[in-house]
């Protein structure tokens, strides 16, 4: 199953944007990362995303239409 689903975003991204290799693919969405922040006084938690510098990841959520959040959000 997951050999599908990495083989069908690679074909979409080689279709809507350039040929990127899975294992590149893989590294570009490991790379994006966020911080859980946890306030002891309300129990709420928030999520702090990292910066995104590369465009390729920026492409490939856009391609996927799955919003890269660059704001302080509540969980």
């Amino acid at each position: 199953m997951a050999y599908t689903l990495v083989r069908h975003l690679e074909y979409r991204v080689r279709l809507q944007y350039i040929r990127l290799s899975p294992e590149r693919i893989r590294q570009l969405l490991l790379s994006v990362q966020a911080t859980i922040l946890f306030d002891r006084k309300t129990k709420n938690r928030f999520v702090l995303p990292s910066a995104v510098a590369c465009l390729d990841i920026k492409k490939i959520y856009r391609l996927m239409d799955v919003p890269l959040r660059r704001s302080v959000y509540k969980i």
